[in-house]
């Protein structure tokens, strides 16, 4: 049975992740920053004996080591780093906050490049030695006729450079690193008016995980459909 490690579960698409990924035969560690108000994801636990919760702060060292002790040497396949924000959206020139731009660049990218990089003992004992990182549209330079987001753009921009340099570092040892836009989804970060449910995203995501999983080094960035998106 694979095991497969996510993270930011309490809600959107860490849950749904959760909830599609439970109904397989598969091991689901689950995690996110408080686990005793993440009351949906606990209900789950009721239905499915394939999900353990843990708790982790992407951007606490401490919180990240502590995990990394609980698992000691157990096998993980999937990681899939979900957590994410989008910080403050009235942020517009004449009103540029350094301490937004770097709470939101220490969950986005950091935090991320960190947990991948502290499970990677546990990652070499997968078989699929596999990390998920979920980007977004809006990281694409190309792509941006709309501006605005300053920090939520440019911490996804830096999290797809970022763990393109760590897939090519680890590329020795059979690590994977797939970079995935879930498209514009109903979420705390997307709004009500999103045009993606998240269970169409996370659907649309698992079957391009399983379509590229075994040769993917973070060369691309792909949409939940499959297709690639210009840098």
């Amino acid at each position: 049975m694979k095991t497969i490690l996510i993270t930011g579960t309490n809600r959107g698409l860490g849950l749904e992740f959760v909830k599609q990924l439970c109904a397989q035969e598969v091991q689901i560690i689950a995690t996110c920053r408080t686990p005793s108000e993440a009351h949906k994801l606990n209900q789950l636990i009721n239905d499915h004996n394939n999900l353990l919760i843990k708790k982790l702060d992407v951007t606490d060292d401490n919180s990240i080591q502590s995990l990394v002790s609980e698992l000691h040497d157990t096998p993980i396949d999937w990681l899939i780093n979900n957590a994410g924000i989008n910080g403050d959206h009235r942020i517009i020139p004449g009103n540029i906050e350094r301490d937004n731009f770097m709470n939101v660049f220490n969950v986005n990218c950091l935090g991320t490049l960190k947990i991948s990089d502290s499970l990677l003992p546990n990652l070499y004992l997968g078989e699929d030695k596999l990390i998920v990182c979920i980007s977004s549209l809006m990281s694409s330079i190309t792509e941006n006729q709309q501006g605005r987001s300053y920090a939520y753009r440019a911490s996804k921009a830096a999290l797809n450079c970022a763990m393109r340099s760590f897939a090519l570092d680890v590329l020795v040892n059979d690590i994977k690193v797939m970079l995935l836009s879930p498209g514009w989804v109903k979420t705390r970060i997307g709004g009500p008016d999103a045009n993606l449910d998240v269970q169409t995203s996370v659907t649309g995501m698992l079957h391009v995980i399983h379509e590229f999983k075994s040769n993917s080094h973070g060369e691309v960035l792909r949409n939940y459909d499959g297709m690639e998106i210009n840098w």
